[in-house]
């Protein structure tokens, strides 16, 4: 394989949970300009819309498994599997999984924070 592809495996990517919110992800690919993750939100699972992250970013968000209530400004709706969502920059965005089990969906982040490479942004996440 040429030596600047990278091939990510959910099977061994990492969890990682950056808060006590019952949300949790596993990077995937990273690169210059973007960040990639599958995220697991357990029930009862909530991630609050961040105005200051959403200056920061466009989001792109391909639902895996599950039904997910999605949070934007005064609105919510639901996201079912296979479904795709684009999150412009500015737009602020939560979630929260109102089901009795985990949904899973893919994220990707443009620009991606300062990432070298996964394994050093690992080693940077607080455990929780």
């Amino acid at each position: 394989m040429p030596k600047d592809l990278h091939i990510g495996r959910l099977a061994d990517a990492n969890g990682v949970q950056h808060a006590d919110d019952e949300y949790y992800y596993r990077p995937l690919v990273a690169g210059d300009n973007l960040f990639t993750y599958v995220a697991h939100v357990m029930p009862g699972g909530y991630m609050a819309p961040d105005a200051e992250e959403a200056e920061r970013v466009d989001l792109s968000l391909f639902m895996l498994e599950g039904n997910m209530l999605c949070y934007s400004g005064d609105e919510a709706f639901t996201l079912e599997p296979h479904a795709a969502l684009f999150i412009p920059r500015g737009v602020p965005f939560g979630v929260r999984n109102e089901t009795d089990t985990a949904v899973s969906f893919v994220l990707t982040f443009t620009p991606p924070p300062k990432i070298e490479t996964i394994e050093s942004w690992l080693a940077r996440v607080p455990e929780h």
